[in-house]
């Protein structure tokens, strides 16, 4: 089995790790409209290092450190694939009659299209099965799958490195895929090239994007009509405040201010607002001649407004708002160009994000979609070796799919997030997937702490009060479709169900679906407690 760090099964310890450090995400290109939070700061930046040699194929039986990339999450597999192996999952012998007769009757007065699967995730055994096995569109419970499989292959302690070099006349800003990466971030850049004086002779910015693909929207993202919300944020290898901005509008009664954060060239503003009177006040977002036009109109109000809207090239907004940063602390102000590092740059600074296990809290807490995206990019990317990709992100979690045990018919992944018409998935399947988190030493276990939790914090906050500190879940909601997938524990820990409620069609209604799926969860806390 690949070492990670011991983590204990105590279901209570895992829900309070690092829990300040996940709030700082909420509210960032959502799967829907949710008021912005605090940004993550990045977690430190190092000196400048010579680039080290390429990395040869490893003998057999090298350590792990000496292997490229793809060979690492090859080993990874396997381990998954032995650990999976090792859960039956078999009917439950001495399963309780009547849990399964009262599950039994609540999915009966839902109606068709409703799957659900429990399963006792330290033994191996499932409790309840209702379509278990049934492709469903499971909305952003798709981002549970995204985020085990990135913690298995890529190690909970994975971080991002953003970086920047000096290429002849040119400073060349370096994309990693970072899902984290903040205004704060480009600062700690431009300070350290300040510091370094490597600004001399420097004429341009250049932005190398090479490690993702050039694709920026993801499959299953339709571009309908509207504001450009957040949550329909592009993806990029070099990608900066999620790839969306604040715009903040006021009036002082005669003029209207339209203050736009983090500031980039990148980004124009048309202000047709007018102060205190007439229609509502409509923040729209853009993409004219590769630029993000924000257009403001309506009518503004003395008490600041602030909406989130994304922007429509990645790589461009970050280099624009880097030059700015850079011009700003007493450099020069300097063009913005794309292009690639050559093989002679001389490294000024790296940005190295936080750990992974503390990126993903935005997309399972706050069921940010970007970066869900970045993440399964990414996670292609390493696999392959090649740009990440969505082509190869899907072949990514595919192969984990397998490896976990599961059936490859039941999944069909368009994108990393679950924001999809055509993704589906089966409940047995993400609950399967769950289990690797009740390993002990399993990176998967790292996903517990970053799920919400029911009555607590993120999106089922305000669901479940009676649950709080027993059940964490991911829930996922888009058009006709309510899903929820987690994880409910006795409250000592020591034993924990897994379950996945996925629900398609229009026979229920939103409210309907949610009450339905709190009341299974809560029949299994009530089991639990039976002991």
């Amino acid at each position: 089995m690949v070492g990670y760090p011991a983590v204990t099964r105590s279901f209570p310890q895992l829900a309070s790790f690092a829990l300040a450090l996940i709030t700082a995400y909420a509210g960032l290109a959502t799967a829907g409209p949710r008021s912005p939070g605090p940004a993550p700061a990045p977690q430190s930046i190092r000196e400048a290092v010579e680039p080290e040699e390429p990395v040869l194929p490893p003998r057999p039986g090298a350590p792990f450190a000496a292997q490229t990339w793809p060979q690492r999450v090859a080993v990874r597999l396997a381990d998954v694939s032995a650990r999976a192996r090792a859960r039956d999952w078999t009917a439950d012998p001495t399963g309780d009659a009547s849990l399964r007769r009262k599950l039994a009757e609540l999915v009966r007065r839902a109606g068709p299209g409703v799957a659900v699967h429990v399963a006792d995730l330290d033994e191996g055994t499932w409790l309840f099965d209702q379509n278990g096995a049934a492709r469903l569109n499971p909305a952003s419970n798709q981002k549970v799958l995204t985020a085990v499989a990135a913690l298995e292959l890529l190690g909970p302690d994975y971080r991002f490195e953003t970086r920047l070099v000096r290429d002849g006349d040119a400073l060349v800003l370096i994309g990693d895929g970072d899902p984290s990466l903040q205004l704060q971030g480009l600062h700690a850049l431009a300070s350290k090239a300040l510091a370094a004086e490597a600004l001399a002779g420097v004429r341009r910015i250049v932005i190398d994007e090479r490690a993702f693909s050039p694709e920026r929207v993801g499959p299953g993202y339709e571009e309908p009509p509207g504001p450009g919300p957040s949550y329909l944020a592009p993806s990029g290898a070099l990608s900066l405040s999620f790839n969306t901005v604040e715009t903040t509008v006021r009036t002082d009664g005669k003029a209207v201010h339209v203050e736009v954060t983090p500031a980039s060239e990148h980004v124009t503003v048309v202000n047709k607002a007018r102060p205190l009177r007439g229609r509502a006040l409509e923040v729209t977002s853009t993409c004219e001649g590769g630029r993000t036009v924000l257009t403001v109109t309506g009518a503004a109000k003395r008490k600041p407004i602030t909406v989130r809207r994304r922007i429509c090239d990645p790589g461009k907004f970050a280099g624009e708002a880097f030059a700015a940063v850079l011009h700003e602390l007493g450099g020069p102000l300097l063009p913005v160009e794309s292009g690639a590092a050559s093989a002679h740059a001389r490294e000024v600074a790296t940005l190295v994000s936080p750990p992974l296990s503390q990126i993903l809290a935005s997309a399972l807490k706050y069921s940010n979609n970007f970066t869900s995206e970045q993440v399964v990019r990414t996670l292609g990317r390493r696999m392959s070796g090649a740009p990440g990709s969505w082509d190869n992100g899907r072949a990514a979690l595919q192969a984990f799919w397998r490896a976990a045990g599961n059936d490859p018919r039941e999944l069909q992944p368009e994108n990393g997030s679950g924001l999809s018409l055509r993704g589906r998935v089966s409940a047995r399947g993400l609950v399967r997937v769950l289990a690797l988190a009740r390993d002990e030493g399993g990176a998967a276990a790292s996903i517990v702490p970053a799920l919400a939790g029911a009555g607590g914090e993120g999106t089922l906050r305000l669901r479940m009060p009676g649950g709080h500190g027993r059940v964490r879940g991911k829930t996922g909601t888009i058009g006709g479709v309510s899903a929820l997938s987690g994880i409910a524990a006795t409250p000592d820990g020591r034993r924990a169900l897994g379950f996945s409620v996925l629900i398609n069609g229009k026979n229920l209604a939103m409210p309907r679906s949610r009450r339905l799926q709190d009341r299974i969860v809560l029949a299994l806390l009530e089991h639990l407690d039976a002991g």
